[in-house]
C-alpha cells in the first residue's frame, strides 16, 4: 500500500471494492477514514515517499546543494540517562505533555527505534475511522483548509541509528543544552509546512519530533523545543504482541512491529482504530545506522523483499464475517479466527508464493487479543534474534 493510493482514497467517496492489500492498511469498504484526510497533506509531505517513513521534502535529505551550515555545537548537557536494551523491540519512554503536546506511549518498536503518536492541543489528528457523514464535504472548496490538521509523531533512535548530518538545509542549535538539528520545508502540498526537530538525547543516539501541520506558524519553535525537556526515561519494557509465529521463511527477520498498532508509521496513521498487531519482516534486514527516517513504511518499495503480518479486527477490515478457511489474492493471505472476529494476514505483495505465505499464516498461534496481560514478548513471538 503506498501513500499515493492513501490519497486516492481520502478523495474517493467509497474505498474500492476489491480485497488488496489496501484493505491490510486503509480497513474499509463501509467507513471513509478521517485520518486520510489530515494525512493527505501530512501524507503528501510523508508521500513521496509514504506515511510511514517518508517524508520526502526537498530540504529532508543529502543532495548536492544546501549542505547544513557549519556551526559550533555545544556538548550535550548532563540529561537522563536512557536504558538502551540489547532487545531492541523494547520501550524506553512513556507517554508525557509538554504544554501543548502529548506525547503517547511508544506503540511502534523496530531494530533501529521507537515510534509514538503526538496530539497537539487546538488542532486535529485524524488517526481513528469515522463514518464518511462525519468528513468535510469535499465538494465544498477549501473543505479540508477548514480543519485545523496535524500529523506528529516522536521516533526515540537507537545510539549510533540516526545521522542528523545528512539532514540537508538544517539548522544546528542547542535545546535545554542539548545539540539539535531544526528544519522547516514546505509538505507534499502548499498548505502542509513540514518541521522536524532532533535532539541527542543520549550519546549518539537522537529524538526526532516531526509535525505536518496545515498551519506555517503552529507548532511554534518555542513548542518544539519544549519537548525536549519533557522526554523522559521510563523503566524499559518489552514490547509485547497478540501472537506468536513458528514459522519464518528462511532469511527472514524481524525488522519492525506494532504493538497494539500496524507496524511503522502506518500504525501511527491509524493509531486510533484499535488494532491488534503486526510486524514486518525483511530479507537482506535493513541497515540500523545512518538514518534519516523510520524504514518501515507503507512503501514496500521502501523494504525490499519484505512481508507484513497482521493480526486486527474483522469490523475494522470490513470483510464479513469469514471463518477459518485461507484464501489467498493479489500478493497476501487471509484467514479468521474466534468466531470470525479477528482477521490475520500475510501480505508479501508477490515476494513469496501463496504456499509459502499459507505456511506463515497456519503457523500464526494467537493468545487473547483482548488481554494485553496475556500478549507474549515481541521477540520471542517473532523468533527474533539480536
Amino acid at each position: 500500500m503506498r501513500m499515493h493510493d492513501v490519497l486516492e482514497l481520502a478523495r474517493a467517496g467509497e474505498p474500492p471494492h476489491g480485497t488488496t492489500v489496501d484493505d491490510i492498511v486503509n480497513r474499509g469498504r463501509r467507513v471513509q477514514r478521517t485520518r486520510r484526510a489530515a494525512w493527505t497533506g501530512a501524507g503528501a509531505a510523508l508521500a513521496v515517499a509514504v506515511v510511514a517513513a517518508g517524508i520526502t521534502v526537498p530540504n529532508l535529505f543529502p543532495g548536492n546543494g544546501g549542505q547544513p551550515a557549519e556551526q559550533q555545537v555545544a556538548a550535550p548537557a548532563p540529561g537522563p540517562q536512557f536504558e538502551i536494551p540489547d532487545n531492541p523491540f523494547t520501550f524506553t519512554f512513556a507517554a508525557f505533555d509538554a504544554g501543548r503536546w502529548h506525547v503517547q506511549d511508544p506503540v511502534v518498536a523496530s531494530t533501529a527505534y521507537q515510534i509514538a503518536s503526538v496530539y497537539l492541543d487546538g488542532r486535529i489528528t485524524n488517526d481513528k475511522a469515522v463514518p464518511a457523514s462525519a468528513l468535510p464535504d469535499p465538494s465544498k472548496p477549501g473543505a479540508r483548509k477548514q480543519q485545523k490538521t496535524i500529523a506528529a509523531y516522536l521516533v526515540l533512535y537507537r545510539p549510533g541509528a540516526f545521522d542528523p548530518a545528512k539532514l540537508q538545509n538544517a539548522k544546528q542549535l542547542t535545546v535545554a543544552g542539548r545539540p539539535a538539528w531544526q528544519l522547516t520545508g514546505k509538505g507534499g502540498t502548499d498548505d502542509i509546512t513540514h518541521r522536524l526537530l532532533a535532539w541527542e538525547y543520549a550519546r549518539d543516539g537522537w529524538a526526532v519530533l516531526e509535525s505536518h501541520s496545515n498551519s506555517a506558524a503552529d507548532p511554534s519553535d518555542a513548542e518544539l523545543h519544549a519537548v525536549v525537556a519533557a522526554l523522559k526515561p521510563s523503566k524499559a519494557a518489552a514490547a509485547t504482541l497478540p501472537f506468536r509465529m513458528t514459522y519464518v521463511p528462511a532469511g527472514y527477520q524481524a525488522v519492525e512491529l506494532g504493538s497494539g498498532a500496524m507496524p511503522g508509521l502506518t500504525g501511527i496513521a491509524t493509531a486510533r482504530d484499535g488494532e491488534y498487531g503486526g510486524a514486518k519482516f525483511a530479507k537482506p534486514a535493513p541497515a540500523t545506522t545512518g538514518l534519516t527516517k523510520p524504514f518501515g513504511s507503507v512503501a514496500e518499495a521502501e523494504l525490499p523483499g519484505s512481508f507484513l503480518v497482521h493480526v486486527g479486527r474483522t469490523a475494522n477490515s470490513e470483510q464479513g464475517p469469514g471463518d477459518a478457511t485461507i484464501t489467498c489474492q493479489n500478493g497476501f493471505c487471509t484467514t479468521h479466527r474466534m468466531d470470525g472476529e479477528v482477521v490475520v494476514q500475510v501480505a508479501s505483495e508477490g515476494r513469496l508464493t501463496d504456499a509459502e505465505m499459507t505456511k506463515i499464516i497456519e503457523g500464526i498461534e494467537l493468545v487473547d487479543v483482548n488481554k494485553p496481560t496475556t500478549w507474549v514478548d515481541a521477540a520471542t513471538a517473532l523468533r527474533a534474534e539480536f
